[in-house]
């Protein structure tokens, strides 16, 4: 009987035991089972919000580059407007007397060097100056008078017209000063070659007059 009991309440503890084992195992389950639920839920949660801000990140991205492409187009047609000529500019009357003095300065220049080289009362060395110091007062004056046409034609420089009327006035006094300068450097050389020559005649009204006496 005795041996019953002991069997009887052994039974009893193992179950007991497996009971309590199962039961712990089971919450532990549960436990597992709502933290896993959970998880679930906050990488939802993750994802529906990283969606989200790649959108927006996209839509800014687009934006940007439609702000970007819109401010480069209104920069593109202001400088293209900046190109076209103001009527006004082109025909102002400076703009004309450079061209008038363009071609007083070429004139000077080739005819100048040309009497002073029929004249015969200057060496070859002081011709040889006189026509290099002429050559490069015409080569300033054709690069004014390109400048000039560039300035006041479509399609060539983007400048405002204040810039235009700026850049006008400096080459008019450029080609002002080239004809001044030629017109001058012409008249000198005239009368180097003037002295010259009155130099050869008082040699000749001279030998004659010794001659004579």
């Amino acid at each position: 009987m005795r041996t019953i009991l002991i069997i009887l309440a052994m039974i009893f503890i193992n179950t007991s035991l497996q009971a309590q084992t199962f039961k712990e195992w089971f919450r532990q389950k549960k436990t597992q089972k709502k933290y896993l639920i959970e998880q679930i839920a906050q990488l939802k949660i993750y994802l529906e919000l990283t969606e989200k801000g790649y959108k927006i990140a996209k839509e800014g991205l687009t934006m940007i580059g439609d702000l970007k492409r819109g401010e480069f187009k209104l920069h593109k047609n202001y400088f293209d407007s900046l190109k076209v000529v103001n009527p006004k500019v082109a025909s102002l009357p400076k703009v004309k007397w450079i061209g008038t003095f363009y071609g007083e300065v070429k004139s000077v220049c080739s005819s100048c060097i040309s009497k002073l080289g029929q004249s015969g009362y200057l060496t070859n060395d002081e011709l040889a100056y006189i026509r290099s110091v002429f050559d490069r007062v015409t080569a300033d004056s054709d690069k004014i008078q390109a400048a000039v046409k560039e300035i006041t034609s479509d399609g060539n420089l983007a400048m405002t017209d204040n810039e235009r009327l700026k850049r006008i006035d400096g080459l008019y006094d450029q080609i002002l000063f080239n004809y001044t300068f030629s017109k001058a450097f012409c008249n000198e050389s005239a009368v180097l070659a003037a002295a010259r020559m009155k130099e050869k005649e008082d040699v000749v009204t001279g030998r004659r007059l010794h001659g004579a006496n």
